[in-house]
């Protein structure tokens, strides 16, 4: 069986629960762990910021282990620095031609107005992180997206006649 994850290189304890990888392919990511540490039962000793920052590289660059024993996998770690990168206005792009959406699509699904999915798309105002979610939700599960999604039909709607 062959994997193409990522190892790590090097792994370096930050102020606030972060976490800076150094990846073997030369790639960096920081990692904030805040919320693992936060809100998983089986990290908890890890608030103390102390025994935070004594974590070292284990098992040939496939993981990280603290002091205490608690690892996390180098694949974890890749997810959590994906999912913590912020969108970019070419990925959101990508994603609606993904999702064969129009303009006002996106914007009836989202709530925003059309000139507010422009600006995102054209990255004149940054892409908020609850749009960076529903998007990979919508594309893990397109469910998601049917449930939300109304059709627009290009052009001006007609008038209707007026009945005498």
């Amino acid at each position: 069986m062959t994997t193409n994850s990522r190892r790590i290189a090097a792994v370096e304890a930050q102020p606030g629960y972060r976490l800076k990888i150094t990846w073997q392919d030369g790639g960096e990511a920081v990692v904030d762990m805040t919320g693992v540490v936060h809100k998983q039962a089986y990290f908890a000793s890890l608030k103390d910021e102390g025994a935070f920052r004594q974590v070292a590289v284990i098992d040939y660059g496939t993981g990280i282990e603290w002091v205490n024993g608690i690892d996390y996998s180098a694949d974890s770690l890749e997810a959590m620095a994906n999912e913590q990168a912020a969108m970019t206005p070419g990925e959101l792009r990508a994603w609606k031609r993904e999702m064969e959406l129009s303009i006002n699509e996106m914007a009836d699904i989202f709530g925003f107005s059309p000139s507010t999915v422009k600006a995102y798309l054209a990255g004149a105002s940054p892409i908020p992180v609850a749009v960076q979610i529903a998007c990979g939700a919508m594309r893990e599960n397109r469910a998601i997206l049917y449930a939300r999604f109304r059709p627009r039909v290009a052009g001006r709607p007609r008038k209707s006649p007026i009945a005498v």
